[in-house]
């Protein structure tokens, strides 16, 4: 293959997926060169079954996608999760995790990912189907919960800090839904996500949880990500709270995507 500074290398190249069922999220990147390319497919909310075939359309659109890469990542974004403290969980037990937040079906496969650093155990479902679709094309794929994702690159930011403020709070913001993780000093002490529609419900479950564990505000220190400076939600949410921390999303330029 030619060699092109506007082209990736495949042999060395990697490629990262977001799956929802708000969308689709790739990044193909290339660890030599650093070069990068980032391509998302927003759509209206569809069925885990449908997901797969509108993948496949993308495949179709972006051959790309399926050839052979060095790494491939997938992030399953969705809010079927649950943290189990690791002292507590057995692998025998997934779906037992699960059952009290969520109607599962018979045939529903759960998997886990270890977040060591806070001794946790992340149990989820993901999309079986489009981790089976990439199997095809590499025999050995990685996958993970957004929320294990999150959690993980937040403990990173973390730790370089000098001095920890009574409560941490942060904040990834989707098109639909959004996660919540807040510290008190050096310990986890709440994590959720939501679904809204308007600016108005994200406000609401955003309060709830402050009213709900009777936090002061003057004592958080708030941080953001996965949403622009000039996006709506971020403007009322400053009406209240005037000052967040944004934090940059992993590939400089997209920083609707805080994770991928």
């Amino acid at each position: 293959m030619k060699n092109n500074k506007n082209n990736l290398q495949q042999d060395s190249r990697e490629l990262s997926i977001q799956a929802s069922l708000y969308g689709l999220s790739f990044m193909i990147k290339n660890p030599k060169t650093k070069e990068s390319k980032f391509f998302e497919y927003p759509f209206d909310k569809t069925h885990p079954i449908s997901l797969e075939e509108k993948l496949k359309n993308i495949v179709k659109e972006r051959p790309v996608l399926k050839h052979h890469f060095s790494h491939i990542q997938i992030i399953h974004h969705n809010l079927l999760n649950a943290l189990v403290p690791e002292k507590y969980f057995e692998e025998s037990n997934l779906k037992e995790y699960l059952k009290f937040n969520i109607s599962l079906l018979e045939n529903d496969q759960a998997s886990f990912d270890e977040i060591k650093t806070l001794n946790l155990v992340n149990v989820y479902l993901p999309f079986a189907n489009i981790n089976n679709f990439f199997l095809n094309y590499n025999p050995s794929i990685n996958y993970f919960h957004s929320a294990s994702v999150f959690i993980d690159k937040i403990n990173q930011i973390r730790s370089k800090k000098n001095t920890m403020p009574l409560y941490d709070l942060y904040l990834n913001v989707y098109s639909k839904d959004f996660q919540i993780l807040i510290y008190k000093n050096e310990d986890l002490l709440f994590y959720n996500s939501f679904e809204y529609e308007t600016t108005d419900d994200f406000l609401y479950f955003f309060f709830f949880v402050l009213e709900s564990l009777k936090l002061d505000e003057k004592e958080i220190d708030f941080h953001i990500s996965g949403i622009n400076n000039d996006f709506k939600i971020l403007k009322d949410l400053t009406d209240f709270v005037p000052k967040w921390n944004i934090l940059p999303a992993s590939n400089p330029g997209h920083i609707n995507n805080f994770i991928l």
